[in-house]
Formats: structure tokens, sequence, C-alpha cells
């Protein structure tokens, strides 16, 4: 579908464009957008070296979900793939598990044109700090849909309790997945599903933003990134 494509990057990276996430904007201004990264078709690379993009792939990475044993629900994660682009899409080339820092912020919205189609998981941390911080995650079943989960993070492992399925959507070729965090608060949605709306985020600091698959019994999520693209508070 390139036309469809083409107009999810279009949105999601023309500068200037104020998207909502949610249906009620926090009382913080935020300022431009920072792309980083916009897909073109005519490109395609075959691993990603930290220099080339403003963010950086992970090459030494681990995290342990609260449903460590579990084969679908977010695990024991311990990078060991890269990444590439084809024709564009920025993709996990190799591996169990793959993970990008896309930035460190406290409060934040990010959008992306992503295609997270198929079995296997994917996850998203924020305010991350040598193992503290939140995660959003999603992983796509043979026989039981695609749940969304949020979860808490301390020293590296999921806290007991926190670990908690928040909506059901199973995504359907490029759509635009946006998240907002501010004033300690989570919002996300994809292709205009409203995923969670200002849940509260305990304990909640500024740290990294880290965009992962992680393994399954299915594998990892075949995710492809089309844009992306970060903006924070105005000073």
């Amino acid at each position: 579908m390139p036309e469809l494509r083409t107009l999810i990057v279009a949105v999601i990276i023309c500068a200037g464009v104020v998207s909502p996430v949610g249906a009620a904007d926090p009382p913080i201004r935020f300022g431009p957008w920072k792309v980083l990264y916009r897909g073109s078709p005519k490109s395609s690379i075959s691993q990603l070296s930290d220099d080339k993009f403003p963010f950086q792939p992970l090459d030494q990475f681990t995290i342990t979900g609260e449903m460590a044993t579990d084969p679908f629900r977010l695990n024991q994660v311990q990078v060991d793939g890269t990444w590439a682009v084809t024709r564009g899409a920025l993709h996990q080339a190799n591996g169990r598990s793959a993970a990008i820092k896309l930035g460190r912020a406290e409060d934040f919205e990010l959008e992306m044109g992503i295609n997270a189609e198929g079995e296997g998981g994917w996850f998203l941390l924020y305010g991350y700090n040598d193992g503290q911080g939140h995660g959003l995650y999603n992983v796509t079943l043979k026989t039981s849909g695609s749940p969304w989960f949020v979860s808490q993070f301390a020293r590296g492992f999921g806290l007991e309790g926190t670990d908690q399925e928040i909506a059901r959507y199973e995504c359907r070729g490029d759509e635009p997945f946006l998240v907002r965090v501010a004033g300690g608060k989570l919002t996300a949605s994809i292709s205009r599903r409203t995923l969670v709306e200002d849940l509260e985020l305990p304990d909640y600091e500024a740290g990294d933003i880290i965009l992962g698959t992680y393994d399954t019994k299915y594998g990892p999520k075949p995710i492809k990134i089309y844009g992306i693209r970060l903006r924070e508070p105005r000073e």
C-alpha cells in the first residue's frame, strides 16, 4: 500500500503539524518536532551504525518482564540482533531481540509510522534509568488476538502486580502510532484507536526512550518503521 504509506509518513514527519494523542491535552506546551528517521523507498542499509541517525542501536541491553517464563508476555529480553533499512523500512535484521534508544526525556510526544503486522512481541520503554522505569508492549498471538500491556520496572525486572493488559488491537498494514508522556501520565493510540489515556505512572522520572522487539514462541515482532519524530516541552 504505497499510497497509504506515503500519507502516513507525510502526516508524521511534516514539520509543524500538531497531532494530539488523546482527547484532553495536558497543560504543557511542546516545542518543535525533531525528526529521528524518515524512510525513503530508495534507501537500503544492511546494518545501522551510530553515526548515521540521531538514535542509537543497542548491542548490549537486557530487561526481564514480570512474566519472565511466559512464552508470549514480555519475558527475559537479551538483545542480540541488529537493525537494517530495506526500501525505506527500518527493521530488525537478525537475532531474537533488538533495541534502539530513541532519546532521553521526561515529558515528550513520540510519533511513528509503523507496520506491526504478524505474530511476535515488541515494546517501548520510557523514563528508563539503569533498570528503573515504565513500559508499553504488545504481542500478537495466532489464536488469542493482540493484547497490549503496561508494566513498571525496578533493577531491570518487572515489578510484581504492575504488568496489566490495557487494550486489544491487532495491527493491520501501515499505521500511525502515537505516544505522549506528560505530567507523569501515559496516553497512547494507534490508527485512531486509543490504547490508554492519562494512565498514572508511579515514581516516573526523566529517562531513556527505548524501542525494541522481544522473543516469543513465534519469534520477535517483524516490525517495520517508516518515520519517527519526537518533541519535548518548550523551555
